[in-house]
């Protein structure tokens, strides 16, 4: 706990940061992870992928998503900035990230409420999305690769589609490349900003492109990197196996800091930081080789059929229930899931509440007859009794869906949170999703 309320007061020296505009690895960087990558590929990917061409086209795809971020496109140089890097620290304030965009961005909202402090920090466009944008893109790939798949299967034309494969492969690569940059998985990405800097690392701007593109440029070659390369491993599960990659990157944080401490990024460095920044762009490329891999897979596997939402069994102008994250089973439109800040989580000595009883809210006249459905999102606090408390809407839906939620939530009953045994009050949020 101590660790963790050092940790929140140290965030708070970020409010004045502006979002980090580094551009990882630069362009050397990134062309070169994307040709290591493409290189590499497994022979069993369609031979089209294995062309110089093809090969080419990826390398050039590398930096693509860097020139996006021009002055001369304000808007969307904003819009896509956030998606280059993920400050670890704060978004692991909300506990495990859910895969979806929108639940990572209500949860962050939600984390604001829950340490006021940081709210300003918890802004999703200043936490970033970088396995977001990887996740994303790497299913537009799987998608292409499967439609190919179709095409050739029936004799068809298939060269659209092959530009569009080595347009989302190349573009992957871009953010797999961010995420081997240990600076784009930290608040500490230009300078570092923990209150506590007891190894006397530098404060100032300056030591993201000075290691990942001046000293890059000028000192790292593709024959440096390739026999650092990883053999192929196979992808399970792609959003896990990501997140861990990021988080291996993340231990590395203070390593880019120690190096750069004695001159390791100065002119042509030393032979530490040679091989260390080798490694990183080895790590790269090793990743994207394994996700486009994966990619080409797992698009021969059948897709899911499409299920409608099961009707309502109940009386007109009532929802059905199911439950995400909150233990039991219901059938029966409400999804109720908490969202539980990292203090609040078992490991930090307090364990959360569980959920052991839930009332089903009542769509309300004007919602039914509209067809009108969507989220709403609550914060509340649950009394060392396990009784909700303190009971408010954060995120309102309208047509008096607000108050059927708050009505439901305070009939909910908890096991509630413990700490050293002893029942303790904690808060939460809980989100519940009509569908009519």
């Amino acid at each position: 706990m101590q660790r963790l309320a050092r940790s929140a007061f140290a965030l708070l020296l970020l409010s004045w940061i502006a979002v980090p505009a580094s551009f990882a690895w630069g362009s050397d960087g990134h062309k070169m992870i994307n040709r290591l990558a493409a290189q590499n590929l497994p022979a069993d990917l369609p031979a089209f992928m294995h062309t110089p061409e093809a090969i080419s086209e990826i390398e050039y795809l590398g930096p693509e998503p860097d020139r996006w971020r021009s002055r001369a496109e304000p808007e969307l140089s904003a819009e896509q900035a956030p998606d280059h890097f993920i400050d670890l620290e704060l978004a692991d304030l909300i506990g495990t990230l859910p895969r979806n965009r929108y639940e990572y961005i209500a949860d962050l909202y939600a984390a604001g409420l829950t340490h006021p402090k940081l709210a300003s920090e918890l802004q999703p466009d200043r936490v970033g999305f970088q396995p977001y944008i990887t996740e994303e893109v790497w299913e537009r790939l799987k998608s292409a690769l499967r439609d190919y798949r179709e095409l050739s299967a029936h004799h068809e034309d298939t060269k659209p589609v092959e530009a569009a494969i080595l347009f989302y492969a190349g573009w992957l690569g871009h953010y797999v490349g961010d995420g081997s940059q240990p600076l784009h998985v930290t608040v500490n990405y230009d300078g570092w900003v923990g209150k506590e800097n007891p190894n006397g690392y530098t404060t100032e701007h300056g030591i993201h492109s000075r290691f990942e593109s001046a000293f890059v440029s000028a000192n790292i070659h593709a024959s440096d990197v390739q026999p650092l390369m990883t053999p192929l491993h196979p992808i399970g599960d792609e959003w896990t196996d990501y997140l861990a990659y990021l988080r291996h990157t993340a231990t590395l944080v203070e390593k880019v800091y120690e190096l750069d401490k004695e001159h390791g990024f100065d002119g042509s460095g030393t032979p530490e930081s040679r091989q260390f920044t080798a490694e990183r762009l080895a790590a790269g490329a090793s990743m994207l080789r394994d996700l486009i891999a994966a990619a080409w897979t797992k698009s021969a596997e059948p897709v899911p059929e499409w299920h409608e939402a099961p009707k309502s069994t109940s009386a007109p102008g009532s929802g059905s229930v199911s439950l995400d994250g909150t233990g039991g089973g219901f059938s029966g439109g409400v999804l109720a899931s908490l969202s539980r800040p990292k203090a609040y989580e078992v490991g930090n000595g307090i364990t959360a509440p569980k959920l052991i009883h839930l009332v089903v809210p009542q769509l309300s006249d004007e919602a039914h007859k509209a067809h009108y459905g969507g989220t709403c999102l609550l914060s509340l606090i649950v009394g060392a009794d396990g009784v909700p408390k303190s009971v408010y809407v954060v995120r309102p839906l309208g047509m008096g869906l607000d108050q059927r939620a708050v009505e439901a939530v305070k009939q909910f009953r908890y096991e509630p949170a413990t700490r050293e045994g002893m029942p303790v009050p904690v808060q939460i949020t809980v989100k519940v999703v009509f569908l009519n």
